[in-house]
């Protein structure tokens, strides 16, 4: 991917405003918000997973595994079975973003 280039013009007047909120380069503010942003990713779909443990009073693991064993077909148990793997993969997957982006 080609790096975005900011217009000199530009530059030159939001770096005496980033810095009075504290941030020393229009990258650190872009790192900050990104990684806000992300965080907010990470809760909402931690929550979700709260949400479905509570339901089912196990973790998703243990639930899936029991479920499997049954093997009985309970299409909205299957539709919260793919939202509650979805929910924990992409925690998984913005948390590596999350740390990618503190690390540039």
């Amino acid at each position: 991917m080609k790096a975005a280039t900011l217009n000199t013009d530009f530059v030159e007047l939001a770096t005496p405003v980033l810095s009075e909120f504290g941030f020393g380069s229009i990258k650190e503010l872009v790192k900050d918000q990104l990684s806000l942003m992300v965080m907010s990713k990470i809760e909402h779909y931690e929550s979700e997973n709260r949400m479905f443990e509570m339901k089912f009073g196990k973790p998703y693991a243990e639930f899936s595994a029991m479920n499997r064993k049954t093997g009985s077909e309970n299409f909205e148990m299957e539709n919260d079975l793919n939202d509650w793997r979805f929910a924990i993969e992409s925690v998984d997957l913005y948390r590596s973003k999350l740390r990618n982006i503190q690390n540039a």
